[in-house]
């Protein structure tokens, strides 16, 4: 949204395009990949506008754990700013008077963006590639969700969620998918709606699991709309008294849920730093290079790699790519383009586009060559020497610890994503790792699904 040549600022035009609005909500992404809300009257939210005023919020947020404890190293001194970015704003499916809008963390003076913020990290990241490298890169997601039913005991008390829709499987439609396919259309209309143009949507392998395709686009508006979808998804599932969850393993005998991610690199008209083509796979070396360091942010919670196994679509334990292979880690569709199977929706997905980044510039720079494939089936199918013939020769972490180990020790990701985020992001997921030892595996499980 830009300014108007009759010089109606973007915010003016839109309460006077969407009249009946009383409440702005006002969005930022923790490391933990909740979403921190300020709700404001529209008059007050009208003033901050017009006089340049911003939203104070604790620093403190930043080292957040389950239950607003503080990790090592937090402290309740120090705050930064939010700076809300109009061009985000929608109103919230269901509830009209309500409008939605993210913000950047800025400093005092309302411009410099504070070092800790993802947000504002991936746009200079962004910027980074087309500026040092000549190439730009287009971002697509897969929003992959299971619908569950909340079981309480009779005090209104959470016990459990349980699966929904057991006659279901990739791409079916049985009698049981016609009982939710209203749902599901609604969600559709409802993501339509909010000019978000999903390019497709159908059942997964899952009980009760969907997938809603989203179109491709510029890194930091890919993943705006990424939570934009989210949340109508999960909004339009509670309508019908159901949960929708990113949860990565509702079902311990099916596939679980992915955030797949599409990335095509593509060269910025007129730059002469683009020497040949082939430069392309090297932003995909890079990832593939640093990829033991990435998945810290791409899957962020232990519970992520129970869903990273051999033989269930998941990308397997290897670093490896393939063409069209869904047991590869990298997933290679086109020349320029892959999808990266190794993230789920318990990330923090600006971080996680901040480590491919990182990722892919350095392969960039250096013109990594990409090894580790191709590989013609699941590379724990290969035998050793198969393996070694193809380069495929490095294991991924199975724990979240073990990647956040990979992470301190890989200077090139730590260095580009930056001290000010790679140390509290530590802090915090070594935290939580502490602070759920003494939590049952039920009360672990329905946190998370109630969260994610």
């Amino acid at each position: 949204m830009t300014i108007q040549e009759n010089g109606i600022s973007p915010w003016q035009h839109f309460v006077r395009e969407n009249p009946g609005i009383e409440f702005v909500l006002v969005q930022f992404m923790g490391y933990n990949a909740n979403i921190l809300v300020r709700a404001i009257p529209i008059a007050r939210f009208t003033t901050l506008m017009n006089t340049g005023q911003l939203l104070s919020l604790t620093q403190a947020v930043f080292y957040l754990l389950p239950h607003d404890h503080l990790a090592e190293g937090g402290s309740p001194v120090g705050v930064f700013y939010l700076k809300p970015d109009v061009s985000t704003i929608y109103r919230q499916i269901g509830s009209p008077n309500r409008v939605v809008i993210m913000a950047d963390g800025v400093g005092a003076d309302g411009i410099t963006a504070v070092a800790q913020c993802p947000r504002s990290r991936l746009k200079y990241l962004s910027d980074t590639l087309i500026e040092s490298t000549g190439y730009f890169a287009l971002v697509g997601f897969e929003v992959e969700v299971v619908f569950m039913k909340k079981i309480t005991d009779p005090q209104g008390q959470l016990v459990e969620y349980q699966l929904v829709n057991k006659d279901h499987s990739f791409q079916s439609m049985t009698t049981e998918d016609d009982e939710y396919f209203n749902m599901v259309e609604e969600i559709a209309r409802s993501l339509l709606a909010a000019g978000i143009s999903i390019e497709q949507f159908h059942a997964e392998a899952a009980p009760g699991q969907w997938e809603f395709v989203l179109p491709p686009s510029q890194p930091v508006k890919a993943v705006d709309e990424l939570i934009k979808a989210r949340a109508i998804i999960s909004q339009t599932a509670a309508k019908h008294q159901l949960r929708a969850t990113l949860f990565p393993r509702p079902s311990e005998s099916h596939a679980g849920n992915g955030a797949h991610v599409h990335i095509s690199i593509n060269p910025q008209k007129g730059n002469t730093k683009i020497s040949s083509p082939e430069e392309e796979e090297y932003f995909f070396a890079g990832i593939m290079e640093h990829l033991p360091a990435v998945l810290a942010f791409t899957l962020s919670q232990q519970e992520s790699y129970s869903r990273v196994q051999s033989g269930i679509w998941s990308g397997g334990e290897y670093a490896t790519w393939g063409w069209e292979n869904k047991e590869t880690p990298l997933r290679r569709i086109e020349e320029n383009r892959f999808e990266l199977k190794l993230m789920d929706g318990l990330a923090n997905p600006y971080l996680a586009l901040c480590a491919i980044f990182a990722a892919g510039i350095d392969g960039l720079r250096r013109g990594i060559s990409l090894s580790g494939g191709p590989s013609p089936v699941g590379a724990n199918l290969l035998s050793p020497e198969e393996r070694k013939r193809l380069g495929i020769t490095k294991l991924l972490p199975k724990s979240l610890s073990e990647s956040l180990d990979q992470l301190i020790a890989d200077a090139v990701i730590c260095d580009s994503i930056g001290e000010a985020i790679v140390k509290p992001y530590v802090a915090v997921k070594r935290g939580e790792i502490e602070q759920v030892k003494s939590w049952t595996d039920v009360e672990r499980r329905n946190y998370l699904i109630s969260r994610y």
